[in-house]
């Protein structure tokens, strides 16, 4: 995912966990609220309850991947976190189909 798309710094996530609205079906959270940033910014929170880094940052990959095939058409003006619901293991199709869905149930694809 382009660096334009990505939340980076702790008080842009902190704004989204104080202001935001949710989001969420079986495999995910969505938090979102409106920001004055023109392109929709994206970020990731994976706790540490889904094991060790190795298995943190393949979820974390996966999500980007999945985010990134769909940024385009989402509306801009938005922060959004991606927090994943805790199981075995997940499958890059149903991850993608639930940012879609996620996307869609709160408006804001276009």
């Amino acid at each position: 995912m382009k660096s334009i798309y990505r939340l980076k710094k702790n008080s842009q996530y902190n704004y989204v966990y104080k202001h935001a609205e949710s989001v969420a079906d079986k495999n995910i959270v969505m938090l979102y609220c409106k920001s004055h940033s023109n392109p929709t910014k994206v970020g990731f929170s994976v706790s540490k309850k889904f094991g060790k880094a190795v298995r943190r940052n393949r979820i974390r990959r996966q999500l980007k991947a999945a985010v990134s095939s769909v940024i385009t058409q989402v509306a801009n003006g938005y922060n959004v976190v991606f927090i994943p619901r805790c199981r075995e293991e997940f499958v890059f199709d149903d991850l993608r189909q639930s940012v879609v869905k996620l996307f869609t149930k709160s408006g804001l694809m276009q």
